[in-house]
């Protein structure tokens, strides 16, 4: 059955579905190797696989598998974000974002895939979601930890990209999590002021001119069932460089293949 792709909006951010003339900055995006450094798939060296990923957004709707939504701030492209692998049955989906660099640092990753999972958990019958990070990548893991994910465990030595061979965090998330967070942060806000940002918060970065390591999320898109230990995230990630990013959305294809999904899917 298709599934609509919602616009959405946030009070920074605009979400909507791809069109053509994204296919520029998405290139540029996908193509930057630092934002892509804690991904599962090299970045991209051809235009075309830009193309390919757009057209694979359109036949998600039409699939009824998932929507993917450009992120826009001031009518600027300013990355992407999915709820993928949509399984009617077990009730459950996969989420991925991708920022560029420009954006790190500002609450723009948790402001939009917490606005997509809003549309998610009130459109679908979603009771888990879940999602993948490398587990260097810590400021990813507390994104999805603010956002209320859970960490339940690590696949050992699951990726290899360039010879290069990384562990992943499994966090998910389940539909009464996300309404009980819902509804204490609604108490919360109403009881006290929101504190101010600061470098204690991952998603701050000082205007010092420098990035402050960067970064990429990432989130599971074929990855299904639960499993392993739950860890608090700020335990398992105290000692790690704080980095800001995603993950691809391309896995092993080959020339004139359309991308299938990734495991990992997010950056900030």
């Amino acid at each position: 059955m298709p599934l609509s792709t919602p616009t959405l909006t946030t009070e920074r951010l605009r979400l909507r579905p791809f069109a053509a003339a994204d296919a520029e900055p998405l290139f540029a995006l996908q193509s930057d190797a630092y934002v892509l450094r804690y991904w599962d798939s090299p970045p991209w060296t051809e235009r075309a696989r830009a193309e390919q990923f757009i057209a694979r957004s359109h036949a998600m709707a039409e699939e009824g598998s998932g929507a993917r939504l450009v992120i826009e701030r001031d009518s600027t492209f300013a990355g992407w974000c999915t709820l993928n692998s949509w399984n009617p049955d077990f009730r459950s989906a996969s989420l991925g974002y991708c920022l560029a660099r420009a954006g790190w640092g500002q609450g723009i990753a948790t402001e939009a895939a917490g606005a997509l999972l809003d549309w998610a958990f009130d459109t679908l019958d979603l009771n888990r979601v879940q999602a993948e990070a490398d587990t260097r990548n810590a400021a990813s893991a507390r994104v999805l930890e603010k956002l209320g994910f859970m960490l339940e465990g690590t696949l050992r030595e699951d990726c290899v990209v360039n010879g290069d061979v990384s562990d992943s965090w499994v966090f998910g998330l389940l539909r009464r999590e996300w309404f009980a967070r819902q509804r204490g942060t609604a108490r919360n806000m109403s009881q006290q002021p929101l504190p101010a940002e600061g470098p204690d918060d991952p998603e701050y970065t000082e205007e010092t001119g420098e990035d402050q390591e960067g970064g990429q999320v990432s989130a599971a898109e074929n990855l299904e069932g639960e499993g392993g230990t739950p860890i608090a995230p700020s335990d398992a990630t105290a000692g790690y460089p704080d980095s800001e990013s995603g993950s691809p959305d391309t896995h092993g294809s080959g020339p004139g293949e359309a991308p299938p999904e990734n495991r990992r899917d997010n950056d900030v």
